[in-house]
């Protein structure tokens, strides 16, 4: 019997075998070991390995559904709920049929539908709700899924939307109610066993990445293995942290399984290569020794990427160009090239939206069964990338936020949290080939990227607002009825009021190990995403209370002496961290974000240099004076500018208004010497058209190239302080309006409403509030805990 049975085995084993016989072995008649995605025998002849096609996924599906039925019907019977829970949950585990058969994914297989999207707590209060259901329904009938089960996004008024049951059964897509009722509660024991998954991939996947960067020689020769696996460090190191743009194991795994007749995987391809590497090479421009020549290289790499991008942009969307775009978006942003930055970022967003990665990724797993664990964390990851960097441009350009679909959570949570207790360690080249400058030891840390990156996201959310709510175009006012009658009430105040309180619940709930206060600094710096986090916090303290500054013209005001104590302090908090990284790192590893950071403490820095020869009485702030000291400041910046010439537009913004406060200064001094002369000055100035023309110059370069908005300045705006200088310093220094090279704006733009039309937002926005006041008890900026 035993015999027999083994037998049987055996047979059955030797059939599956030869089932699983690639083509190319059936047709030399060899043996096969079935590795995927290549066979051995197929990478000793070098040939092309192919499996025979798997049964179709709405065969399975079908099955699927049939196994279920019947599992509910039985389990329907059962007096004991959380028994016929548990093994419903635990009875529904089935193989899925990958989307790629040429990718072996890693992670367990299950269906979708054992994962509960209320395993999330805010998702709770609206599911119940038939306008939750209705909108639930809306967006899943827009998902479609191609024949290779890739997921794209179209609406109703298209005409690839197909609304068909069948068909979107057909394609691997359940319909709202089935997926509901297929469980009620997340198995949290199985959510834990993905995470683990992911996080032991992540691990596998770092230890062999050294052998995939040899590799990639057999994907492009242009530049040597050795430079690729430097500047991929660079990346990692510099880059990587702060937006998350690229999944880091699965673009080492697809690097690795790529050929150079087939180099796009799924998740890699030459063009993100290509483009990865161009963005780095400018730190490693400022390591070398060999300034010339990396210089050279570099220039050489950005063609190459930029090159490759137009010709990816060309082919259907894909995560991997997505990545690619945003990349290159944020290297045109530190070279100054704003339009080609917005363009690029703009394309990704539209990209990213047609393959539905604005959809929520959790729910999306309901729906769209091909979707692998991996593929999920992905599309997640990519999603807030996505969103932090366009709040990042939209600052930048002082333009709309571009990238701002309906969230149903405004928690991101990840499940691959391998690079939280990774250790980081700041990287200047290989300094044993290259002789690269020393630099201060460094004993590795926890890099705390999740943390980070999670912070980031719901900052970015808090950006969001400041700039829609804020600096956005003004709403119509609401009339409100009182005791003293009816008044109108701005819709900022509000939002302002709101936007504080966020503000304070975002640095209450930051975690302990990225938090910094300034009272209790480090001597050496902790890992530069984390100091660019807590910056970001300080930029957008003053981002949120500049406004109120700007057109005070006294500080009696105790809305507004809080808000200018909030400025300055905000302002020291970023002096100080500054100091850190610059100590710690030097100047050419920052980025184009700590340089806005420092711009937006840089117009603090100015107007308290502006108001100390004024006679106007200014709020005590328990503030160090050199915490303000412009020279520090501008030091950052035109260090920076170095590496990043984009940086250079702000230094010049800020030379230009340093430099008409001097010369208000110098006049009235004058003027106090030569009282008597003063009027026979004044009209010798109205007969003289052409001084008045020199002096207005200043103004008209303000945006730059000159190619754009035009400012006049007058000796009317150098009288005794009465307002924050408007043409002076703007919110927003790579703001600009293009209106053709052969054309720039004739008037002033003084009016808001026309500033925010042709803008998008407000860069000299003015708020007026002095009747209310916004403080409340416990708000802190920088050192409470």
């Amino acid at each position: 019997m035993d015999k027999n049975t083994g037998s049987i085995t055996r047979l059955s084993d030797s059939h599956t075998r030869r089932r699983a016989t690639c083509s190319s072995c059936r047709r030399r008649k060899t043996k096969c070991d079935n590795r995927q995605p290549q066979c051995s025998t197929c990478v000793a002849h070098k040939s092309q390995c192919h499996y025979d096609k798997p049964p179709s996924l709405a065969y399975v599906r079908s099955l699927e559904a049939q196994v279920e039925k019947l599992l509910r019907e039985k389990y329907t019977a059962t007096s004991d709920a959380s028994v016929e829970d548990h093994e419903f949950n635990s009875s529904c585990i089935s193989p899925i049929v990958d989307k790629d058969a040429a990718r072996v994914s890693p992670f367990p297989v299950r269906p979708s539908e054992t994962i509960s999207c209320r395993s999330s707590p805010s998702y709770q209060a609206d599911e119940g709700s038939p306008a939750g259901t209705s909108d639930r329904g809306r967006w899943i009938s827009e998902i479609c899924v191609n024949d290779h089960g890739e997921v794209s996004y179209h609406g109703p008024t298209s005409s690839f939307h197909e609304a068909s049951a069948k068909g979107r059964s057909d394609a691997g897509i359940a319909s709202p109610h089935d997926a509901e009722d297929a469980v009620e509660d997340a198995d949290s024991q199985y959510v834990h066993q993905i995470k683990q998954t992911l996080v032991s991939n992540a691990a596998a996947q770092r230890h062999v990445e050294a052998i995939a960067v040899e590799s990639i020689s057999h994907i492009q020769n242009e530049i040597r293995s050795g430079e690729t696996s430097e500047l991929l460090k660079y990346h990692w190191c510099w880059i990587h942290p702060t937006f998350q743009f690229v999944y880091r194991p699965a673009f080492t795994r697809d690097m690795a399984l790529g050929s150079q007749a087939r180099p796009e995987r799924s998740y890699f391809s030459e063009t993100l290569l290509k483009v990865v590497l161009g963005h780095c090479s400018r730190f490693r421009v400022q390591d070398s020794q060999n300034h010339d020549s990396e210089v050279t290289t570099m220039g050489r790499l950005a063609q190459q990427a930029q090159f490759s991008l137009g010709m990816s942009i060309s082919q259907p969307s894909s995560i991997p160009t997505i990545q690619a775009l945003l990349q290159q978006s944020a290297r045109e942003v530190a070279f100054a090239n704003s339009s080609q930055a917005w363009l690029y970022s703009g394309i990704a967003f539209r990209m990213a939206i047609d393959l539905g990665i604005h959809l929520h990724s959790d729910k999306l797993r309901l729906y769209v069964k091909s979707l692998s664990p991996e593929d999920i964390e992905i599309r997640k990851r990519l999603f807030w990338s996505c969103y932090t960097w366009d709040k990042a441009i939209s600052l930048y350009c002082g333009r709309m936020p571009a990238f701002t679909p309906p969230m149903e959570t405004t928690v991101p949570q990840f499940m691959d949290d391998f690079t939280e207790d990774e250790l980081w360690t700041p990287y200047y080249g290989n300094e044993t080939q290259n002789g690269y400058s020393a630099k201060p030891q460094y004993a590795p840390r926890k890099g705390y990227m999740i943390s980070s990156f999670t912070a980031l996201c719901k900052l970015s959310q808090i950006l969001s607002n400041i700039m829609l709510d804020i600096y956005g175009p003004s709403p119509e006012p609401t009339v409100v009825g009182d005791e003293d009658g009816p008044r109108e009430r701005n819709p900022k105040n509000s939002a302002f009021t709101k936007i504080s309180v966020s503000i304070q619940k975002w640095w209450t709930e930051l975690p302990d190990i990225i938090r910094l206060t300034t009272n209790d600094l480090p001597t050496l710096s902790p890992p530069l995403h984390i100091v660019s986090l807590n910056l970001l916090y300080h930029t957008t303290i003053i981002l949120l209370h500049r406004p109120l500054v700007i057109g005070a013209t006294e500080f009696q005001s105790p809305t507004i002496s809080r808000s200018y104590q909030i400025c300055v302090t905000a302002t020291a908090a970023i002096h100080d961290l500054l100091q850190l990284i610059t100590s710690t790192f030097g100047y050419g590893h920052t980025t184009y974000l700590n340089c806005y950071s420092t711009y937006i403490a840089t117009t603090i820095a100015v107007l308290q240099f502006q108001l100390e020869d004024e006679t106007i009485s200014v709020p005590e702030v328990d503030v160090p004076r050199e915490k303000l000291d412009l020279k520090f400041f501008l030091c950052v910046l035109q260090r920076s500018a170095i590496a990043m010439p984009g940086v250079n537009r702000s230094v010049d913004i800020v030379k230009r208004h340093i430099q008409s406060i001097v010369e208000h200064r110098s006049k009235q001094y004058i003027d106090s010497l030569f009282p008597l002369s003063h009027g026979i000055s004044a009209n010798l100035s109205t007969s003289r058209p052409s001084d008045q023309e020199q002096s207005s110059s200043l103004g008209s370069q303000l945006w730059s190239d000159g190619r754009h908005i035009t400012h006049p300045m007058t000796d009317t705006q150098f009288q005794t302080y009465s307002t924050f200088n408007l043409e002076g310093l703007p919110a927003f220094p790579g703001q600009q309006f293009n209106v053709g090279n052969d054309f720039t704006l004739d008037e002033e733009l003084t009016d808001p409403e026309i500033r925010t039309a042709l803008l998008g937002l407000d860069p000299h926005l003015i708020l007026h509030h002095a009747n209310s006041d916004w403080t409340y008890e416990g708000f802190y900026t920088t050192d409470n805990t």
